[in-house]
């Protein structure tokens, strides 16, 4: 019997025994779960050498240099997938028809436009942005849930827009109610 089950949108949280290279210690934004068809998100806390601020210059976009926001965030990486495709995640005082909507709390947009509407304090209030994304095959994110390498928890917007991303898997692993670090590494029959 198929599962209906959707874990989108909300957050992935890396379970603290898997031993990915990429993956472990991650925070996914998953944006699109659909039964059968695969799953899209975001990695939300793996900070690049890369600021904000020379991803718009690489782009010919003028900022305002003086502005922390431009100057000061960092360019995160978005997962091994399409590593050089940006998205903006942001709140959703700032949107156009092209923004993927996560409820009535988080905006996806990938394209110029907003970037521009940023450089130019015309954008979203709140923004990250990052390079890739992480995708998942028909089945294969509820084999990696049922198997115990993701916990999942709500969509909320403090993780993204006001949790430093070096602290996102940890905050996001106190939000979970219980210790995880208590769980078996193992998923099997009792």
């Amino acid at each position: 019997m198929e599962s209906t089950t959707t874990l989108a949108p909300g957050f992935l949280i890396a379970s603290p025994h898997m031993k990915d290279g990429f993956f472990e210690r991650t925070v996914v934004l998953l944006a699109e779960h659909m039964p059968g068809q695969g799953a899209f998100g975001i990695v939300i806390n793996r900070p690049t050498p890369v600021g904000f601020a020379e991803v718009l210059s690489q782009m010919d976009i003028t900022f305002d240099d003086a502005d922390l926001r431009h100057t000061s965030a960092p360019v995160l990486s978005g997962g091994p997938v399409d590593r050089e495709f940006g998205w903006v995640i942001h709140s959703l005082d700032w949107h156009t028809e092209n923004t993927h909507r996560l409820g009535d709390l988080i905006g996806i947009t990938a394209s110029r436009r907003v970037l521009e509407d940023i450089a130019v304090n015309a954008g979203p209030q709140h923004f990250i942005f990052c390079l890739g994304y992480a995708g998942w095959g028909p089945d294969q994110l509820m084999g990696e849930v049922h198997s115990g390498a993701w916990l999942s928890i709500p969509l909320e917007t403090d993780l993204v827009f006001h949790t430093d991303a070096e602290s996102r898997w940890q905050t996001a692993i106190s939000r979970l109610g219980f210790d995880p670090f208590e769980l078996s590494p193992s998923v099997g029959d009792a």
